[in-house]
């Protein structure tokens, strides 16, 4: 199976804190909104019907079911989606939330999806290449990819890692591995084996100040990446 159950029992520690703005996940609160940005300047969201990767407790996926997408939401670890489904309901929103693999939920379920969304997942998991093959299987032609993930070079390894765990501690301690990050050139190479064309690669840059998030042209640290299938 293509996942690390010591990255899932990592989260596990943190899922009651998916909704807690000043917790251990208010980053992602925080990049959130440049997300949705990122996605509407390349599609409408209104009546697709999405795949969100790797979903977490379902910050993303509520905000384009609100938008009008039709969203279903993978995460392995179950703790996470107990979270998600609870804060949905809290929020009457109708999100398919399903507890599984990519690997898995492809042998379940056999629809193709017109959005695949797969934020900041690939950095935890074994078999990346596998993962996106995985995700060519579950999208139709013309259907959009987005991803994000961080860079894998001494910047990435000093921001991302150390002074992001370690030193300012505004990502739990243990989050990321260095051995995961992959570089733009690495994901655009796995991508187009896939059968997807790469047709925007943005950064993201983060202030330091109030924690804010921006799209950079500077890739060295965090970056988003937008494919269509072909």
């Amino acid at each position: 199976m293509n996942l690390d159950k010591k990255e899932i029992d990592n989260f596990d520690i943190y899922a009651h804190e998916w909704w807690n703005k000043r917790g251990p996940y208010k980053l992602i609160h925080n990049l959130t909104p440049l997300r949705v940005e990122y996605i509407q300047n390349s599609i409408n969201v209104k009546g697709l019907n999405i795949l969100d990767i790797g979903c977490g407790g379902g910050l993303l996926a509520e905000e384009l079911t609100k938008k009008g997408a039709i969203v279903t939401g993978l995460d392995a670890s179950k703790k996470t989606i107990n979270i998600a489904k609870q804060h949905a309901k809290e929020s009457n929103l109708n999100i398919n939330y399903v507890c599984s693999t990519l690997e898995s939920f492809i042998e379940e379920d056999k629809n193709k999806y017109d959005c695949i969304i797969c934020f900041e997942l690939i950095e935890h998991i074994p078999d990346q290449k596998k993962l996106v093959l995985d995700i060519s299987k579950v999208s139709k032609k013309k259907s959009k990819l987005f991803m994000s993930t961080i860079n894998r070079n001494i910047v990435s390894f000093a921001f991302a890692k150390v002074i992001a765990e370690y030193v300012l501690k505004i990502v739990p301690r243990g989050t990321h591995q260095y051995g995961k990050f992959i570089k733009p050139s690495e994901l655009a190479r796995l991508v187009e084996l896939a059968e997807f064309k790469v047709e925007d690669i943005s950064g993201v840059k983060l202030n330091p100040i109030d924690y804010t998030f921006s799209l950079s042209r500077m890739t060295k640290i965090n970056y988003f990446m937008t494919s269509t299938k072909k």
